[in-house]
């Protein structure tokens, strides 16, 4: 019997495993070097002093949205009329809507300091823009929860202790779900983290519908809004935020 045969169909032999375990852990150096590297390229100086600000716009943008979506959350607003949803019956997806929400987000954020900090304050400073945008929308938005709505903040574990501080009940236009997931994918410029995120924002679209979360102009619109939030963050930092914090501005994006 020859030494191949020796190993049932699916295991693998000894020099296989050796030669995995080689391939990973060059992976894995590889990815440290990476990270390294990017760290290593990083101007502390401008860097320390433009996070500090953009973290206070942050901070701020995010105030004004728990006290204006509360504020929205008192209103009795009526249910609207919503073709796609009347045709579809409401599927209780929550924890994907949760757990899965909150580790691509947790992912992301680990990708982004770990592969891109350079570019961190930029993206504090777009998330800034599009909490200062959404809480417009949710502010001004005159139509309540879709019917038969599978509510987050009673039945999810997660949500339900977010509910009324960190997030609200008539936040619908424009849904977040599916916006901030497309905004890392913008954010983001290697090809598997591209794919990661708009696949997660497009999941997050289907079942943010399904279980009758947001309405369809909802999630249509957290593209066209969420390209939009992108393209005039990058102008606002890159052409007049950056250049006040460096002593000598660079025509370079990082």
């Amino acid at each position: 019997m020859s030494k191949r045969r020796k190993f049932k169909i699916g295991q693998r032999s000894p020099d296989e495993i050796k030669r995995l375990r080689r391939r990973l852990l060059s992976g894995t150096l590889a990815e440290i070097h990476q990270i390294r590297d990017e760290w290593h390229g990083v101007h502390y100086r401008w860097w320390i002093i433009t996070l500090s600000g953009v973290l206070a716009l942050f901070v701020l943008s995010y105030f004004s949205y728990t006290q204006l979506g509360w504020y929205a959350d008192q209103r009795p607003l009526p249910t609207g009329s919503d073709w796609l949803l009347r045709r579809i019956p409401a599927v209780n997806v929550l924890p994907i809507l949760s757990w899965g929400w909150f580790a691509l987000h947790l992912y992301a954020a680990g990708a982004a300091i770990a592969f891109h900090p350079r570019r961190i304050p930029f993206l504090l400073f777009m998330l800034s823009v599009f909490l200062f945008i959404r809480t417009a929308f949710v502010f001004l938005s005159p139509i309540g929860p879709p019917v038969e709505m599978i509510d987050m903040g009673k039945l999810d574990y997660l949500f339900s202790r977010l509910m009324g501080t960190y997030t609200f009940k008539n936040e619908f236009i424009f849904s977040g779900h599916t916006c901030i997931p497309f905004l890392f994918f913008l954010f983001f410029d290697t090809k598997g983290l591209k794919l990661l995120m708009l696949c997660g924002s497009i999941t997050m679209a289907i079942c943010v519908l399904l279980s009758h979360n947001h309405y369809t102009v909802d999630v249509i619109a957290a593209y066209l809004i969420g390209y939009s939030i992108y393209v005039l963050s990058e102008n606002l930092f890159y052409g007049f935020i950056r250049p006040l914090f460096q002593v000598f501005p660079s025509q370079a994006r990082y």
